[in-house]
């Protein structure tokens, strides 16, 4: 799930205990990703060709982590990738990888800072979920999980990839799963960027930027 990787999370548990030092800070670079993979940092789906490359960050393009449950830190400088020469796709996520081309990556988000919510979900079809002052509207885009505690309903579907929101109200919303039975879990927004010709995609900079990590 979004934050670190298992790979990064690894690396910090060894440096916590003095099994083993992370060594000299990386140097990051972002990715843009169409689709999104797992924990092990395999499965996601990178724009590739027409111009794209990963932007490589420096110290001073962040700011300093703040806060507590969670901790935050974001970018304080735009991030700008180049003119697509091309359609790029749809982009959902971002990550930060160690180093500009392959490497490893340590930890991704989906676009958009927007919180994960618990919700409970009916058996019905489809089924409704109901998370108390949601926010959404019609068409926007989610994603649900289990990782964060609870139990997703079953159902005649799936409840992977990005769900379309509909019938919402306040405090409910279906997002075109049948389910079978009831559950529970945690939902969350996210914003999609189509990349066409000429654009030059930008994570805006600032207090906090556009690119928002937090950590529990």
């Amino acid at each position: 799930m979004t934050g670190y990787t298992d790979y990064w999370a690894r690396k910090i548990l060894d440096q916590s205990t003095g099994k083993a030092s992370i060594g000299a800070a990386p140097t990051v670079s972002i990715a843009l990703f169409t689709a999104v993979g797992s924990d092990s940092g395999s499965g996601f789906t990178e724009v590739s060709g027409s111009g794209y490359s990963r932007v490589t960050t420096a110290a001073g393009n962040w700011n300093s982590a703040s806060g507590s449950a969670p901790s935050t830190t974001s970018n304080g400088a735009d991030l700008i990738f180049p003119t697509a020469s091309g359609s790029w796709g749809t982009v959902i996520a971002v990550g930060a990888y160690d180093a500009p081309s392959g490497g490893n990556l340590l930890w991704w988000d989906y676009l958009g800072n927007f919180s994960w919510l618990p919700f409970t979900c009916s058996s019905a079809s489809p089924g409704v979920l109901t998370a108390p002052a949601h926010g959404y509207s019609n068409a926007d885009q989610v994603v649900v999980s289990a990782e964060y505690g609870g139990t997703l309903p079953t159902t005649g579907g799936s409840w992977s990839g990005l769900l379309t929101v509909a019938s919402a109200t306040t405090d409910t919303f279906t997002a075109g799963v049948n389910t079978t039975g009831t559950g529970n879990g945690s939902v969350r927004k996210v914003s999609s960027l189509a990349v066409t010709s000429g654009q030059a995609p930008r994570l805006a900079g600032g207090t906090p930027g556009n690119l928002v990590l937090a950590l529990a």
